[in-house]
């Protein structure tokens, strides 16, 4: 049996790739960016308001569903647009950000330590020396780490006022890279499209060129006596 077993779990993803293209060929459902697009934004239309607010609610509350800020972003921009969907999106990184600043500001931090493990120490290390550069930093790269850098804020000394200011001016700029790049995902050969691109990577990677950008961006989880500033 242990040596058909293998080919059973084979022929049955076969099977089940095969039930699904027809089932797709049966509904006549698009699967292009283009076909995605419509649905979603037909399908968001018909919600009205309630559409948005589930938007903002799904980037509050992306890390419990398990979603990455980059699709949920990214989606926004296909589903509302470039200008938007950086509204929404904006609003909802900065939403969620206060959140978790004012659970681990009002959690504790053992709390949150026994929750969340001891590597938050690093952010907190990291935060407390830097003050709000490093969540700004975090916030608005496309490749920074959200959850941690805010819950560390919360956990080190920073004041709320600087705090929520970096965050409504981070937000933003993170989201609209990835709204950017959704709204001209359907038009993978357009000009816009390609501007899209470009602006991610080079949004991503070029900052990364700096030393000092990557030890603050990407150091936080080691130690702060650890981390030489580079030129």
């Amino acid at each position: 049996m242990r040596r058909f077993l293998p080919l059973l779990l084979l022929s049955l993803i076969a099977l089940l790739f095969l039930v699904g293209s027809e089932l797709r060929d049966g509904m006549n459902l698009d699967f292009t960016p283009s076909g995605i697009q419509s649905s979603l934004q037909g399908f968001v239309a018909g919600l009205g308001v309630t559409g948005s607010i589930i938007y903002v609610a799904v980037v509050v509350f992306r890390s419990f569903l398990l979603l990455p800020s980059m699709v949920v972003l990214t989606v926004g921009g296909l589903v509302f647009g470039a200008a938007f969907g950086t509204l929404l999106g904006g609003l909802g990184i900065a939403i969620s950000a206060i959140f978790n600043f004012a659970l681990a500001r009002g959690v504790g931090r053992d709390v949150i330590r026994r929750r969340y493990g001891e590597h938050l120490r690093g952010f907190e290390d990291r935060i407390q020396s830097t003050g709000p550069v490093l969540v700004g930093l975090s916030t608005a790269h496309p490749m920074g780490p959200l959850s941690p850098s805010h819950i560390g804020a919360g956990l080190a000394s920073v004041e709320w006022l600087p705090f929520v200011g970096v965050v409504l001016v981070a937000g933003p700029i993170r989201a609209f890279v990835y709204s950017f790049f959704g709204a001209n995902l359907p038009e993978p050969t357009s000009p816009q499209f390609i501007a899209a691109t470009l602006l991610m990577v080079a949004v991503a990677v070029l900052p990364l060129a700096h030393r000092g950008f990557r030890a603050r961006l990407f150091g936080a989880g080691k130690p702060a006596a650890n981390l030489q500033p580079g030129p």
